[in-house]
């Protein structure tokens, strides 16, 4: 682990994140607090779960979604939602 003091990371700071890439772990100390800078592993980044959009957001017939359309009729009417013709 690399460690610098702040003043050195803002003068190195493009240089600091090269050697992070090349997976270094930089350790920038600053009024006695650190802050830890490393890369992140694309192999965690991988196993991350995704949310299950199919199970929050269902559209009746997706297949068909290149035939909605919407239509309006003006300021006093409200927008209605209608299938296409050959539905």
């Amino acid at each position: 682990m690399k460690r610098v003091t702040a003043s050195e990371a803002r003068r190195n700071w493009f240089r600091l994140l090269d050697e992070v890439l090349k997976g270094e772990v930089v350790a920038i100390a600053r009024k006695g607090m650190r802050i830890v800078i490393r890369r992140e592993d694309s192999a965690r980044v991988a196993r991350r779960k995704l949310p299950d959009y199919a199970a929050i957001i269902q559209v009746p017939d997706a297949d068909l979604a290149g035939s909605w359309t919407w239509e309006w009729a003006g300021p006093e009417e409200d927008l209605t939602f209608r299938q296409g013709e050959d539905q």
